[in-house]
């Protein structure tokens, strides 16, 4: 009877540590209350190449849907060679918006930083958001300008 007893308690403790482990691990990811937060929370996830945290915090423009999003981020993390970032302006849009410009900063790469990036941060119903957008960097000039979402690009064989 003794030996019983002590195989409930065992499961029931499994159990409880089970569910402990579970509520920890989704209660790492906190619903940004202000637009920084968001934009922290966003860019290190995106430097540690945490996808999830990369999905928790933003809305991207580049992908139709959340499966291909996340195929998409899971790729862009094997060569992802930003290592910082540093927000360096940001400006009041609306009561909802706030314009951000982020240098990243890179590693492995003929270039050693971004020039700023644009960044909307935008206040949904879950929380702030960043909205990532297609953008195009001419390493040369440094010029930023709009770019085509992954989902659209069309590729060739020539």
């Amino acid at each position: 009877m003794k030996r019983k007893g002590l195989v409930s308690l065992l499961l029931a403790s499994v159990v409880a540590g089970s569910i402990l482990v579970a509520s920890t691990t989704t209660a790492e990811r906190v619903v940004a209350q202000t637009p920084m937060e968001a934009a922290t929370e966003y860019f290190q996830a995106y430097i540690a190449k945490d996808v999830e945290g990369m999905m928790f915090y933003s809305k991207d423009t580049n992908y139709l849907d959340e499966k291909s999003r996340e195929e998409g981020y899971v790729k862009d993390s094997m060569t992802n060679p930003t290592t910082g970032y540093e927000i360096v302006e940001s400006k009041q849009i609306n009561k909802d918006e706030v314009q951000f410009y982020v240098v990243q900063k890179y590693s492995g790469q003929g270039y050693e930083q971004s020039p700023p990036l644009p960044y909307k941060i935008f206040k949904s119903e879950n929380g702030w958001k960043v909205l990532v957008e297609p953008l195009e960097i001419n390493t040369f000039t440094g010029e930023v300008t709009k770019g085509t979402p992954i989902h659209a690009l069309q590729y060739t064989d020539h």
